[in-house]
């Protein structure tokens, strides 16, 4: 391939490496105000890796562009700072929120468990006041119960002595009747004894 250009691709590396200010500029003796970095002096370890990398043509009018930063590394630690700042401020106040939410679901659920603690206690104080209630039912039944048996006793003593009673006048009584006839007259004996 031949090449009419007047451009070599050492003269457009050599542009390439002036107009991005990297070390092969400053190597070059090209310390010029309006180019590279102005007295500055690269890091090494940029430079190192500036100088064994090559720019690579794609074909005719087409150049592969490397994007790199124009900031200084302290620029990029110093936004770096900020950023990590501001996120662990983002997660400090994120912690803060979720740790106010926790504190109120604390209270919320003591609250509930001292109303929970309350109402167990009506409970057992009610549950006290029944069981009293039953046993002085259970009381006021088993002598109910006595006192019906008693009765019972008597009632069935009294009927005996009744049924006693009324067997002996009925024998005393069945002479009688011959002697008082329904009116109350006595009749008149006719016969001989």
């Amino acid at each position: 391939m031949q090449n009419d250009s007047p451009l070599t691709e050492n003269s457009l590396r050599k542009a390439l490496e002036k107009m991005g200010g990297g070390p092969a500029a400053v190597e070059a003796g090209d310390g010029a105000p309006g180019h590279g970095y102005r007295g500055h002096s690269a890091p090494r370890s940029r430079s190192a890796q500036q100088v064994g990398r090559r720019r690579r043509f794609s074909g005719d009018d087409t150049v592969v562009v490397e994007h790199q930063s124009l900031g200084r590394p302290t620029q990029k630690r110093a936004a770096n700072r900020v950023m990590a700042a501001s996120e662990a401020g983002q997660e400090q106040e994120r912690l803060k929120q979720s740790l106010q939410r926790e504190r109120r679901r604390v209270h919320d659920v003591e609250a509930e468990l001292a109303t929970l603690n309350k109402r167990i206690q009506a409970v057992n104080t009610q549950m006290t006041h029944l069981r009293l209630q039953v046993e002085e039912g259970r009381k006021a039944l088993q002598q109910r119960d006595e006192s019906i048996l008693r009765l019972r006793a008597e009632l069935h003593q009294a009927r005996e002595h009744q049924a006693r009673r009324a067997a002996s006048p009925t024998r005393a009584k069945s002479a009688a009747p011959a002697e008082v006839d329904d009116e109350g007259q006595k009749p008149v004996q006719w016969w001989a004894d």
